[in-house]
């Protein structure tokens, strides 16, 4: 068995070596025949004389003459000049993140609870090989959600040193590998971070890359310094100070960010209102250039053309009481675009889209707010008591169409999104508190019983509208997801006596206003939010409704 062990080891090593050396295609960067800054503007003509007021345009520059011309039914897609994609770099700069990480977690001795094979090769290869450490961990909400940033940390790498987004996404892949596999030798191979951390990499790195990217090609100061907020993307950018080619940028067709603050008004069941205070910002780039230029256009898009980044908080007392983190992405889509010279038309698309959604409430229990590790000090469970676990969701969209659709007439834009996933998701049960009412919990899967959350695969489905017209916006939201334990493979599966089935359901609807002050880069706005959020445990059942109230000032840039 052991000589069998080796051999299965090397010849996958050398499969290894032979799948690295194979070169990735690159994908070109369209352009129109056009200046390649040309930004997106909704107004259809000039202003009258004397009309003191200028058009509504989401950009300050206007579209340039001949600009109508630029692209036709069937033109061949154009490249502007750029550099070739430094892979040498790119690995370098990923094994020296890989290596340092590594280091650390071994100088800190870190999670010595999770210490479940040895280091010897025949331990390490039933571990890997025969899918003995194969499981789905029992770490923390906290930690196993932010998988998904370090999946990112590693596309950063890829695509900020010019690689395609799937040569990007495959080094997430590879970093996560790396780490479950090697820099964890003693622990299972987690199932969960190597789905969040490496199919994650897409959702959350590609926004994170467009927006950083974008940034650093302002020519305001003010952005460019806020291009440090991805640190990777500027380090490479300026390795590349020297050399034209890398300033070669095109302008998304159309960016809108912003950030706001105001207050929030919660209302659920029979408990009183309360008022948050509520502030966050949100980034939205639509990177095909000639996406609302007059025109026709029908080609592929191979790219990641939609990327979009929000981040809010409603706080009080000090205290984070939601927490809402949302990424998503949109590549290799089909582009059919057809509008007048005077502005009239439609643009629509459909693609490949993956999405990374958290949502958190503040806990109110300390076993909840600092969690336990398995097997220590079960005292601090308090078991005594029926469970206070507030809701927790991380949901990873890993992939499923995206039509998106806009309508141009006269001034206005009417933009409409239509959106299906598969989903895995982090699930924080909303039966679990109910259920402990009248059952024991002991026995449950592993994290239900430490931490309230369960693993999970389903689906979600999404539809959003959003109208502008001159200083007025409207937009609405409505969605719907389900999910379903996974009732396999724990960590600690022979240990689970009670392997209760849980599956739980979300609804939510967004209705909001906004009215842009003329002449300034604000807006006020108002949004009225509903959650209905239910859940099984067993034969146990819970069900909650959620209502809120937004109002507040964003600022716009």
């Amino acid at each position: 068995m052991a000589a069998l062990k080796a051999t299965i080891a090397a010849g996958l090593a050398c499969l290894w070596l032979a799948a690295m050396s194979v070169p990735a295609a690159e994908a070109a960067i369209p352009s129109s025949s056009t200046d390649a800054r040309v930004p997106f503007c909704l107004a259809t003509r000039s202003p009258g004389p004397g009309s003191g007021r200028r058009p509504f345009c989401l950009t300050s520059r206007g579209l340039p003459a001949g600009a109508h011309e630029a692209v036709r039914k069937d033109a061949p897609e154009k490249t502007v000049s750029k550099l070739e994609g430094n892979k040498r770099r790119a690995w370098l700069e990923q094994a020296a993140f890989s290596i340092a990480t590594t280091v650390n977690y071994w100088a800190g001795n870190s999670f010595p609870e999770d210490r479940d094979f040895g280091l010897d090769l025949d331990s390490q290869i039933s571990r890997v090989l025969f899918l003995d450490g194969w499981r789905f961990d029992s770490n923390q909400f906290s930690l196993n959600w932010s998988h998904v940033l370090s999946g990112a940390t590693y596309y950063q790498f890829g695509r900020s040193n010019r690689l395609s987004w799937l040569y990007s996404w495959l080094m997430s892949i590879v970093g996560s590998s790396w780490w479950e596999i090697v820099a964890e030798p003693k622990e299972v191979v987690s199932i969960n971070d190597q789905i969040m951390t490496g199919l994650g990499g897409f959702a959350a790195g590609e926004p994170w890359y467009q927006i950083g990217h974008f940034l650093c090609h302002q020519p305001g100061p003010v952005l460019r310094v806020l291009g440090f907020l991805n640190p990777v993307v500027k380090l490479n950018h300026w390795l590349d100070r020297k050399v034209p080619e890398s300033e070669g940028y095109v302008q998304p067709g159309w960016h809108e960010m912003n950030v706001f603050l105001g207050a929030r008004r919660l209302a659920w069941g029979r408990s009183e209102a309360r008022t948050d205070v509520y502030f966050g910002f949100n980034a939205r780039l639509i990177g095909i250039p000639e996406y609302g230029k007059p025109g026709q256009v029908r080609r592929a898009v191979a790219d990641a053309y939609f990327s979009e980044m929000a981040l809010d908080f409603a706080t009080r007392g000090g205290h984070a009481e939601e927490t809402r983190f949302l990424t998503k992405a949109v590549a290799w889509g089909r582009l059919f675009q057809k509008i007048d010279d005077s502005g009239g038309g439609y643009s629509l698309t459909l693609g490949l889209g993956s999405s990374f959604e958290l949502f958190k409430k503040r806990p109110l229990s300390a076993y909840d707010a600092m969690p336990v590790p398995v097997k220590t000090d079960l005292e601090r469970l308090q078991l005594e008591n029926p469970r206070n676990f507030t809701e927790k969701l991380a949901i990873l969209h890993v992939a499923g169409p995206v039509l998106d659709g806009t309508v141009f007439h006269r001034g206005l834009r009417l933009r409409t999104v239509v959106e299906a996933y598969l989903d895995f998701a982090l699930v924080g049960s909303a039966a679990i508190n109910e259920y402990s009412r009248f059952h024991d919990i002991s026995g449950l899967k592993t994290t239900v019983f430490y931490y309230g959350y369960y693993y999970g695969f389903g689906g979600t489905l999404a539809a959003s509208a959003r109208l502008d017209w001159k200083d007025l916006r409207v937009h609405g939201l409505a969605g719907f997801g389900a999910w379903s334990s996974i009732d396999r493979l724990d960590r600690f599966q022979a240990e689970v006596t009670n392997n209760a089935h849980l599956s739980d359901t979300r609804a939510r609807y967004v209705f909001g206003v906004g009215w842009k002050i003329p002449g300034t880069p604000l807006e006020l706005f108002a949004d009225v939010e509903g959650v209905r959020r239910r859940g099984r445990l067993a034969e146990m059942s819970a069900r909650s409704f959620e209502k809120k109230i937004y109002a507040g000032l964003s600022f716009t840039f």
